[in-house]
């Protein structure tokens, strides 16, 4: 069994359906030590174990135990698109996205992932090609994207209150609480406009999160952001449910939380690669990174 493999997603999994060790524990009949251990990879559950595993999150073994997708877990299909502006940015692009995905989104300026970004997401069209979803993308596709889209007559509150309508969000303690740990609790009456740059980052950042996500796509989300802000952003990662694709060169965080990598070169992705396979070859994600671009680095 690839241990990494098997721990990650089944923390992922566990996380997904927001059940705890000891919940987890109790359907399984073990101590939630012998959870915590398989989640660390200090041991192996038995096979019959295993098998239960996959019932409980109704997922194949092949996916469990290897990481294998199937079509059932497949999020979204972009399927050969091409886009030019004055030169072709993306050249007969494919790329499918799964349940329960850690993607970081990799390439040089000017690579195109903004574009294809917005061409996944219905911000822009594609001149050919097309985007499936498995899943109702007005409901739960959310993105925060590289510039602030915001209401600026708008006051904090007005805003937050908006998309807690449109999300048909009914738990305002849960609400409160963001509000409360973004650090908005003094700027409700404020109007958006007159808010700094790093606040608006921050907003961006919130209005993202408030509602759970099927896919969450997030386009270069700490430019701009002061550090708290980026604690923020990665402590509230670990607990969105669903899949996650963002746009960052933080390196030392996507050897850490990423589980997948993608390389976007010459219009098209390059390369495809896990972070534990990166890893086995002991190798970091920069170094795979600088090996795989020629060397070079993102500015």
């Amino acid at each position: 069994m690839e241990k990494n493999i098997f721990s990650r997603k089944l923390i992922d999994l566990r996380r997904k359906n927001q059940l705890s060790q000891a919940g987890l524990a109790n359907k399984l009949f073990v101590t939630r030590q012998s959870i915590s251990k398989w989640e660390n990879g200090e041991s192996e559950p038995s096979i019959d174990k295993l098998i239960s595993i996959a019932e409980i999150f109704n997922t194949s073994l092949d996916n469990l135990i290897m990481g294998n997708m199937s079509d059932k877990d497949k999020l979204v299909s972009i399927s050969h698109i091409n886009k030019s502006y004055d030169n072709q940015v993306l050249n007969d692009l494919s790329l499918d996205i799964y349940d329960n995905e850690r993607i970081a989104l990799l390439g040089l300026n000017g690579s195109g992932k903004t574009t294809m970004i917005s061409i996944m997401t219905g911000l822009k069209n594609a001149d050919s090609g097309d985007v499936k979803f498995s899943f109702n993308k007005k409901k739960s596709l959310k993105l925060m994207p590289q510039n602030d889209v915001l209401i600026n007559d708008m006051k904090v509150r007005e805003l937050l209150k908006l998309t807690q309508l449109l999300n048909k969000l009914k738990d305002n303690n849960h609400i409160e609480s963001m509000v409360k740990e973004f650090n908005f609790t003094e700027l409700m009456d404020h109007y958006v406009g007159s808010l700094s740059g790093g606040q608006k980052r921050r907003l961006s950042l919130l209005l993202s999160l408030m509602a759970p996500s099927k896919l969450l796509v997030l386009d270069e989300p700490t430019v701009g952001m002061d550090l708290e802000t980026i604690d923020i952003l990665w402590k509230h990662l670990e607990h969105v449910t669903g899949s996650i694709l963002m746009v960052t060169h933080d390196f030392n965080q996507i050897d850490k939380f990423f589980s997948r990598v993608l390389l976007l070169k010459d219009g098209r992705i390059e390369n495809d690669m896990s972070v534990d396979k990166i890893h086995s070859h002991n190798q970091t994600v920069e170094q795979w990174y600088r090996t795989n671009n020629g060397g070079l680095n993102h500015d």
